[in-house]
C-alpha cells in the first residue's frame, strides 16, 4: 500500500509544472490541490487496469509510471513512460470514463492522485478554470505533434542522445551506471526497434558516451550537449 498524505503547499509547485496547471492561478491551483492526495510507492505497483473506471488522474512529482497494454497472449506491450511534471489519465476522466490502459508505478514514485468526483464538481463551480485547462491541454497536443515530427527526423543515435540528456538534465540518472529504465522501454519510449538501441548506443562514441556492459557512462555531459545541439535535441 502507498503512503499517503494530503496536499501540501510544497507539493502546488510540483503540479504547477505539469501543462494541465500550467496556466493556473495561485487559488485555481490550491482549489484543484484540495481534490487530491500524494501518493508514495516504496515498490512496483498496478495502480489501474484497463477497462477499470475513470475515477481519478494523476500528476508525477518524482519518480515514473508506464502505462502499457496488454495482447492477446498476455504480452506487455508499453505505450509510453510518464515522468515528473507530466499527468495523465485525465482523459479517461474527461471521455469515456474508463482507462484504456493499465499503470504501473515504479517503485519510490510519488504522485499526486486528483480524485475524480471532486475535481468535475469544482469545474463546475467555476467554468473559467476548466476552459483555461482545457486550453493548456491543447497546447500540450500541438506541443507531442511537433515533438513526433521532430523526432522522426532524427537517426536512432541522435534521438537516443537527447534521451540520454534529457535524463540527465531532469536528475533522472547520473551519467553513469545502469539506465533508470529497461533498455527495451527506452526502444519503444524513443520509437525503435529494440535491437538498434545497441547499435545507437555504440555510435554514440563521438558524443561521449560508452556502454560498457549494462552500464552507460556520459564521459563528457559537455561533448553529449554539444552533439545535441548539432541537430536541434535537447541542449
Amino acid at each position: 500500500m502507498p503512503e499517503i498524505r494530503p496536499l501540501s503547499p510544497t507539493d502546488l509547485t510540483a503540479l504547477r509544472e505539469a501543462p494541465l496547471f500550467a496556466r493556473l492561478d495561485e487559488s485555481e491551483l490550491a482549489a484543484v490541490a484540495a481534490t487530491g492526495s500524494m501518493r508514495r510507492y516504496d515498490h512496483v505497483a498496478l495502480l489501474f487496469s484497463a477497462g477499470d473506471p475513470a475515477d481519478a488522474f494523476y500528476a508525477v512529482a518524482e519518480g515514473h509510471v508506464h502505462l502499457f497494454a496488454l495482447n492477446e497472449d498476455g504480452d506487455q506491450s508499453l505505450v509510453t513512460i510518464v515522468g515528473p511534471g507530466e499527468t495523465f489519465a485525465e482523459a479517461a476522466l474527461f471521455g469515456a470514463g474508463r482507462f484504456p490502459v493499465n499503470a504501473e508505478v515504479q517503485a519510490g514514485a510519488v504522485l499526486a492522485r486528483i480524485d475524480g468526483s471532486a475535481f468535475l464538481k469544482v469545474l463546475r463551480g467555476n467554468q473559467a478554470l476548466g476552459f483555461r485547462m482545457l486550453d493548456s491541454l491543447l497546447a500540450r497536443q500541438v506541443f507531442l505533434m511537433h515533438e513526433i515530427r521532430r523526432l522522426k527526423a532524427h537517426s536512432p543515435a541522435e534521438r537516443l542522445a537527447s534521451y540520454l540528456l534529457s535524463l540527465i538534465e531532469s536528475h533522472t540518472w547520473p551519467g553513469h551506471g545502469k539506465l533508470p529504465v529497461r533498455k527495451q522501454l527506452i526502444a519503444s519510449r524513443i520509437g525503435i526497434e529494440p535491437e538498434s538501441l545497441s547499435r545507437a548506443l555504440r555510435r554514440l562514441d563521438e558524443a561521449g558516451v560508452v556502454c560498457e556492459g549494462d552500464d552507460v557512462l556520459v564521459k563528457d555531459e559537455s561533448l553529449l550537449r554539444g552533439f545535441c545541439a548539432t541537430f536541434g535535441g535537447t541542449a
